[in-house]
């Protein structure tokens, strides 16, 4: 069988440096794919204050439930190009990308528009307050009208890092998020002062935000398909191949639920934060203070998560040909080599935000507009990340069952975390502690997870090693 070169490379370079060169664009990616909710927060919580902050928080969860369908066709549908071309099957490659789109013109010219008509209740049962309603239903309709530039930029984007293009994959997010660092000042504010010159800005403050997203995300999403229409492409884009696929979509789906189960829960999660703070709030006022530091929190906790992400896209592809192709010793050496990165980041980010929390918080809002905020933030924020060091390890052993296409054990590791431990600590926590229970449910949550990841992560270092002496013995 006649590899192409990115095969050859996925089969025989050395991993060290495989692994960095996959990495590196998939973490700087996921730090700018961060930076599209991180500036946003920025500037509208110096524009606005803690009103502006508590009202985005009302929008993590409608917009974890898009990325949660990004990534559940996104991730599985590289995954399962990975596995292909290792099998040396390029047309049923194709066939998973003109299904991707398929599904993704569907969930935005159906699902969202019909969405978007009922954001009143959706934002009300998710922790919303008479204050906070009106500016997330403001950003969340401009966001769902335009569904599928989000969708073909982000989740494509997987796939053609898995077709052995992390370069180009890395520039995709580059030209996005650099759009949106630039237009987001020009939307949001009435002034845009340069040091030399001030420009006038449209003042749209959160209307603007959202107008500044969904235009980045729009140049993405050129970037992206003049990637997959051009002819030399190694996977092209027909109109032929784009519809469903009986046999191929539950193959996706199988793969791709731990990262969608990720983002739905964490969807669920988010909202249960803002109804347990609304609930235990003596006021909208102190409610809204505590919504608007867990919007704070959740923003710094994705800003250090997403290059561990990175690094667990990077192996994806890596992991995934080798499986196919059998390469078991590959495989082994890539994922010690991965879970070292990913462990020792976090360990440091984590120390690296527990000592600086204030002069974070200092970045979020002007004090003027949020005295009230930074006495109540930091020391929240403090609790949350205690124990978030061991969550780097976690976090590659999931993503390592996914990219092997073992996406049960994935999706069951992602629940134990997000779900049968952290939500029941948040119900309890709070009978005997108090309001402050709800925070101490994270890093409880962050430490019993990372011990049921190492149990698993033992036992399947056993199942490998069989499979590579049953290999030799062949």
């Amino acid at each position: 069988m006649l590899l192409s070169k990115a095969s050859r490379e996925l089969a025989l370079l050395p991993v060290g440096s495989l692994l960095l060169r996959y990495s590196v664009p998939a973490v700087l990616g996921m730090l700018v794919m961060a930076l599209y909710n991180v500036v946003d927060r920025l500037y509208i919580g110096r524009c606005v204050g803690p009103d502006g902050l508590a009202g985005f928080a009302l929008t993590f969860p409608p917009m974890m439930v898009m990325l949660a369908f990004g990534l559940l066709f996104g991730v599985g549908t590289a995954t399962r190009i990975s596995i292909a071309m290792g099998q040396g099957k390029r047309r049923v490659a194709q066939c998973y990308l003109g299904q991707a789109v398929c599904v993704y013109l569907i969930l935005s010219f159906v699902v969202y528009p019909v969405a978007a008509l009922f954001l009143d209740p959706i934002l009300y049962a998710t922790g919303g307050t008479p204050t906070t309603i009106p500016i997330a239903k403001e950003y969340l309709q401009i966001v769902f009208y335009c569904a599928i530039l989000q969708y073909l930029g982000f989740g494509l984007n997987h796939t053609i890092r898995a077709e052995g293009y992390p370069g180009k994959a890395l520039v995709t997010m580059l030209v996005g998020a650099v759009g949106n660092v630039i237009l987001d000042p020009f939307f949001i504010f009435d002034e845009v002062p340069l040091g030399f010159v001030t420009l006038p800005g449209l003042g749209l403050k959160v209307e603007g935000a959202a107008w500044a997203t969904v235009i980045s995300q729009g140049i993405s999403s050129a970037w992206v398909l003049l990637h997959f229409l051009r002819p030399g492409a190694q996977i092209r884009l027909g109109l032929g191949y784009i519809r469903i696929y009986g046999k191929l979509i539950w193959k996706v789906i199988f793969v791709g639920l731990p990262p969608f189960s990720i983002n739905l829960v964490g969807s669920a999660i988010n909202a249960l934060y803002n109804i347990l703070f609304r609930s235990h709030a003596e006021n909208e006022e102190a409610a809204k203070l505590a919504i608007a530091t867990i919007s704070i929190v959740m923003t710094v906790q994705m800003l250090i998560g997403m290059p561990v992400l990175g690094v667990a896209q990077g192996m994806q592809p890596i992991l995934g040909f080798n499986y196919g192709a059998k390469n078991y010793a590959r495989i082994r050496r890539t994922f010690n080599l991965a879970m070292f990165l990913g462990g020792v980041y976090i360990a440091v980010m984590t120390a690296v935000v527990l000592i600086l929390r204030e002069p974070i918080f200092a970045l979020f809002c002007k004090e003027e507009l949020a005295a009230a905020l930074m006495d109540y933030g930091p020391v929240r924020m403090a609790i949350f990340f205690s124990f978030f060091f061991p969550v780097g390890y976690a976090i590659i052993v999931g993503h390592y069952f996914q990219s092997l296409g073992r996406g049960g054990v994935s999706l069951l590791m992602s629940l134990s975390r997000q779900c049968l431990i952290l939500v029941p600590l948040m119900l309890i926590l709070p009978v005997f502690l108090g309001p402050v229970g709800v925070w101490w449910a994270a890093p409880a949550s962050d430490l019993l997870s990372s011990l049921v990841a190492l149990l698993i992560h033992l036992a399947e270092r056993r199942r490998m090693a069989r499979l590579e002496a049953d290999l030799l013995l062949r």
